[in-house]
């Protein structure tokens, strides 16, 4: 990661970035990537704020540096990377005849592992498209895959004299040449054992028991019949993560958060997001908030994992004060797995020499944690919906207020607006049910001095509470139901 100034990257639930700069400026990317808001350093008491908003793909080169690495920082941790041309490097920008976005994997009998210097293993898909490294403590992994570059949503196409010019959906024009191929560009993620998506299970599974195989028999890990079958089995296949599209549809749904908001004040550290945070990178150790992945037994209970970036890994113990740091000592086949436990009450003294402080991350992550919890509970969480919820339809075709009669774009939008409302109500009976499971947990997190009840014991629940709370969601069921009812009638 490019040295900005920036002391924090946030990366929200709905794929939005937030860097903050050491001088106080401030960055935000849209969800999609495609566009930023940049906030000069606060000026003289009085005097708003600079604020340039601008394309990403069309930014100036006095804010490229701060573009490109909050960019980088998003496509490290996002679902899908926005990759425009403009902002790919030449030595990174390659030909391709082939971006299908599926591979496939090696099979058990004819996997040969590599293993690292420092104790990582990694597993490549056939043909060299991807490939999957292991983290020498067994908790965290990396990918590296091909993918190609952000393009116009196409609509129409012509064909000129002389070469193809494809007409995207806002009504612009880009030159294909006679028989060129489609660019792409190596992307790099970073992600947690416990938060495995559907594209990197085979692999990581693969990865995880050759890690532990014996050195003299590498390929001792059989998933298919025989080395002689010629289709590879259906869990073998993977389809890579694919680009958004170079254009946003739904550009309207970008909300910049703070812009009516006080500056911080200087005692209060910004370290404390109050909202769902998924990613935060401060001072070269990245924290990812995961939702429970990690916790089979107990609930959705989210735990926070602090990587420092040496192959260990920190993770919270639930709800708790405890934290477990994962190490791996010894090389390659010989390597060993450590744990060491730390309460927040008894952390150990930074020592000198040594590559981060172990008391310093572990704060950091248990305030982040409460933080995700209280955002969690909150019923005042926005619903609103992201641009991203949009763009897998867009993707395929025109949007369809584009198109059609005026009655039909009429019944378009009200349906668009049906959806966004019952969105809304899932969501709240989503928090609710959350309430309703995790309420002695939340009511662990508390404050001292918080859930106590009358008589100095363990508040309990009421039944009128309970009562109640279903009672709401019975509501918002029967109104999601007329809402449905009257959408098919229209």
């Amino acid at each position: 990661m490019m040295d900005t100034g920036a002391g924090l990257m946030l990366l929200y639930e709905d794929e939005s970035v937030d860097v903050r700069y050491g001088t106080g400026a401030r960055l935000q990317l849209s969800p999609c990537g495609s566009e930023f808001l940049l906030e000069a350093p606060t000026g003289p008491p009085g005097h708003p704020r600079e604020r340039v908003r601008q394309r990403t793909r069309f930014t100036v080169s006095a804010y490229k540096d701060q573009v490109l690495s909050a960019l980088a920082f998003r496509n490290r941790h996002a679902a899908r990377p926005y990759l425009p041309e403009e902002l790919v490097p030449p030595h990174q920008n390659q030909p391709s005849l082939c971006l299908d976005p599926e591979v496939v994997w090696p099979g058990g009998w004819s996997c040969d592992a590599q293993t690292g210097p420092g104790g990582e293993t990694t597993v490549k898909a056939e043909g060299g498209r991807a490939e999957l490294t292991l983290s020498p403590s067994g908790e965290e992994f990396s990918v590296r895959f091909t993918c190609g570059l952000s393009r116009q949503q196409v609509g129409v196409s012509i064909r000129p004299p002389g070469g193809d010019w494809s007409i995207s959906s806002d009504f612009s024009l880009s030159p294909q040449p006679e028989g060129g191929p489609r660019r792409c560009t190596t992307v790099t993620q970073v992600h947690s054992c416990c938060a495995v998506s559907p594209p990197w299970s085979y692999p990581l599974s693969l990865a995880l028991r050759l890690r532990g195989a014996p050195p003299s028999e590498p390929g001792a890990v059989p998933t298919e019949g025989s080395p002689g079958t010629s289709t590879p089995s259906p869990e073998r296949w993977s389809r890579l993560p694919e680009p958004l599209p170079l254009t946003c549809p739904s550009p309207h749904r970008h909300r910049w958060r703070g812009e009516d908001l006080p500056p911080r004040e200087e005692q209060s550290p910004p370290d404390v997001p109050s909202e769902l945070v998924r990613v935060m990178w401060c001072h070269g150790a990245t924290y990812r908030a995961l939702g429970g992945a990690c916790r089979p037994v107990g609930g959705a209970v989210p735990v926070v994992e602090v990587s420092p970036g040496d192959g260990s890994l920190i993770r919270s113990d639930g709800v708790d004060s405890y934290f477990i740091h994962h190490k791996a000592g010894g090389k390659g086949s010989a390597q060993v797995k450590e744990e060491v436990t730390y309460h927040l009450k008894n952390l150990p003294p930074d020592r000198p020499g040594q590559l981060f402080s172990v008391s310093t991350a572990v704060s950091r992550a248990s305030r982040l944690l409460s933080c995700y919890l209280g955002a969690q509970r909150s019923l005042n969480l926005s619903a609103n919906p992201s641009c991203l919820q949009e763009v897998g339809s867009s993707c395929e075709s025109p949007p369809p207020e584009a198109s059609g009669s005026p009655e039909q774009r009429s019944r378009v939008q009200q349906t668009n607006h049906r959806s966004g409302v019952v969105a809304a109500e899932l969501e709240k009976i989503r928090r609710f049910t959350f309430l309703l499971e995790n309420n002695h947990l939340l009511r662990g997190g508390e404050p001292a001095g918080a859930g106590i009840g009358p008589a100095g014991g363990p508040e309990v629940p009421e039944e009128d509470f309970i009562a109640d709370v279903l009672q709401r969601t019975s509501r918002t069921i029967q109104d999601i139901d007329a809402l449905l009812s009257a959408a098919s009638l229209t």
